[in-house]
């Protein structure tokens, strides 16, 4: 998800000259994006104090207090970022108001050039406390001297436009959707209008849907009347899959680059397995160079060597000739000691998901087994009818 700057200062013009403190201090920017608010950033000319806060407007006057961090920052001369309490939604093109309190002066640059609405309340930092709503009586209330406050987050892209082909044969649709941002082009041959009910023919459908790079913040409602086909989205951004379901269409969005993970769990009916210590936990591999100078390498199992002590072992490979091969062949060796020992196998309901190689967690109470990983070796299944027997055997080796 893209973050970024959402409302606040431009960052340029600060004062040398100026600063504030100690005040409770509130301007008032107007939203450049749509977003999620959850950090403020303040730029400070020497070391200081600040808390944050953030407030909507109320007809041109602070309002209710919509997010806050009452606990003291301490702030170094340059940007410093704030994460508030709790993050808050705000919309573009709208006013808000950006607020500090800080205990003295250079906690904040002040700006030369006049700003937005500002208000100033003079307080006693150690005690105070961001009210909600805010309200004067103020000791300045005027658009000098704006102190270079920012808020940022997570923006929400909209896409400008968004063109949907579909390409199939024969249905039995005649279908308008209008929302002002969608294009949708209908390619058939002779459309039958029903009542009541949707029909796509053939159930094969080939449906591409091109979107820049948005954020999208649906979900949606696609209308002509009495036809309600709704798009799921979740809460996604760029990089995560959606799914669009009107009646008898499964379609995947593919956005950016994303990974699916996906997690299953299992009942394991029943398992074996072996995780004895490697007889080897250090290999020491000697060599010789090409003009008859011996060369070393060596690997080491740190975790088996803490749990057992050192098992070493001593190979000679004379056709070895520079240190650092000699280190990785040791750890080859180590590593094929490691595939080797590590072993077992479980019998489960069947999964077709299941693939070889893949790497599987097992978490077995009964054989002393929690959360141990292994990565699948070899895959067996059995289905037998007679004896009511339809399981899934996993070979299991070092993940």
């Amino acid at each position: 998800m893209a973050t970024g700057k959402l409302i606040g200062h431009n960052g340029q013009n600060e004062n040398s000259a100026g600063g504030y403190g100690p005040y409770f201090v509130l301007l008032r920017y107007t939203a450049e994006a749509a977003g999620t608010l959850s950090e403020i950033r303040i730029k400070a000319k020497s070391s200081g104090n600040v808390k944050v806060g953030f407030y909507a407007d109320n007809s041109g006057e602070p309002g209710a207090r919509l997010a806050k961090k009452d606990a003291s920052t301490a702030v170094v001369a340059g940007w410093n970022t704030i994460t508030l309490e709790s993050s808050v939604s705000i919309a573009k093109d709208t006013d808000y108001w950006l607020a500090l309190a800080l205990d003295t002066a250079w906690a904040a640059y002040e700006n030369t050039l006049s700003g937005p609405q500002r208000r100033v309340k003079v307080i006693t930092y150690s005690s105070f406390a961001f009210p909600d709503p805010a309200s004067g009586p103020w000791d300045y209330n005027d658009i000098y001297y704006p102190v270079l406050i920012q808020g940022y987050g997570i923006l929400v892209l909209s896409p400008s436009s968004i063109s949907q082909p579909l390409s199939y044969g024969s249905p039995k649709l005649n279908l308008s959707i209008k929302p002002s941002s969608i294009l949708q082009a209908l390619a058939y041959g002779t459309p039958i209008v029903l009542s009541g009910t949707i029909i796509i023919q053939p159930s094969s459908i080939v449906q591409s849907i091109a979107v820049g790079a948005p954020v999208l913040r649906y979900p949606q409602t696609l209308s002509p009347p009495g036809i309600i086909v709704t798009i799921a989205y979740g809460t996604p951004s760029v990089g995560i899959f959606g799914i669009i379901k009107p009646e008898s269409i499964v379609q995947q969005i593919s956005l950016g680059s994303p990974t699916v993970l996906k997690y299953v769990w299992h009942v394991i009916l029943d398992g074996q397995y072996n995780i004895d210590s490697p007889e080897v936990n250090r290999a020491y591999v000697i060599g010789q160079d090409s003009n008859g100078n011996p060369v070393y390498g060596t690997a080491n199992d740190a975790t088996e060597g803490a749990l057992v002590g050192e098992r070493l072992d001593f190979q000679q490979e004379l056709a070895i000739p520079l240190t650092a091969q000699a280190a990785e062949v040791a750890a080859a060796i180590l590593s094929k000691i490691r595939i080797t020992t590590k072993k077992g196998l479980i019998l489960i309901p069947p999964n077709c998901g299941q693939e070889l190689f893949d790497v599987v967690q097992i978490t077995d109470s009964g054989a002393n087994q929690a959360a141990v990983s292994f990565r699948v070796v070899g895959l067996r299944f059995e289905y037998n009818p007679k004896r009511a027997h339809y399981l899934h055997t996993l070979i299991l080796g070092a993940p």
